[in-house]
């Protein structure tokens, strides 16, 4: 891909790039760990929510709604990866594994609607993060644009294998926030179902705790 032509990235994107995939590979484990945890409720017969007629059960409905995310964030990895190729890996990585799937099966364990309000939490999060890595590559394409025009630039096929690339990584990571901006919805949507705790600071406390802890683990 045209990406790779970027490379070596800068240092603010190498950065950002390294937290995406990091970000990824942690999304993919926290939806294992609510699996894991759904798993466990099942086989301790601790699963609610019957089946009615030709639907899934409350559970079962929660089991296929991490099951396709996992895969989506999976194809975010794989993405992430391809341009990464080896490199900017961050060596913290297996601590984000054990931390994202000790959140997914923490969130589900006890009660399992929990796991969709974790799920809109990072993703709001997530959403931030990639549209202001949008908007700032938009803005440097734009500033190379000028730079060209005012005849400061001569390399022109350089400049414009530079800004092709560059739109190659914008609509990569639109892909990618698009994504994230349905799992949110589509988690905002299940959790809005019920059941709900006693008091409402409950579900605001617990989002506010995950996304801080997104933060926090994305600048590391």
């Amino acid at each position: 891909p045209l990406i790779q032509t970027m490379r070596p990235f800068t240092p603010w994107l190498e950065g950002e790039m390294r937290s995406n995939h990091a970000g990824e590979t942690g999304a993919v484990n926290i939806y294992k760990g609510a699996i894991k945890a759904l798993d466990i409720r099942r086989s301790l017969g601790l699963s609610y929510g019957d089946a009615r007629k030709g639907q899934l059960s409350y559970e079962d409905r929660l089991r296929a709604f991490a099951l396709e995310h996992q895969d989506s964030e999976q194809h975010h990895v794989d993405l992430l990866g391809a341009v990464l190729d080896g490199d900017g890996i961050s060596i913290l990585l297996p601590a984000w594994r054990m931390a994202s799937f000790t959140l997914g099966f923490a969130s589900t364990i006890f009660c399992p609607r929990g796991m969709y309000l974790t799920t809109e939490a990072v993703e709001t999060f997530v959403e931030e993060h990639y549209m202001a890595q949008i908007r700032r590559l938009r803005y440097e394409a734009a500033g190379t644009v000028l730079c060209n025009d005012d005849g400061k630039d001569a390399d022109e096929n350089g400049t414009r294998t530079s800004l092709k690339a560059r739109a190659e990584l914008i609509v990569m990571l639109e892909h990618c926030c698009a994504d994230e901006v349905h799992h949110k919805e589509k988690a905002r949507e299940r959790a809005a179902e019920g059941p709900f705790p006693w008091f409402a600071w409950v579900d605001t406390s617990w989002q506010w705790f995950v996304q801080t802890g997104s933060a926090v683990a994305a600048n590391c």
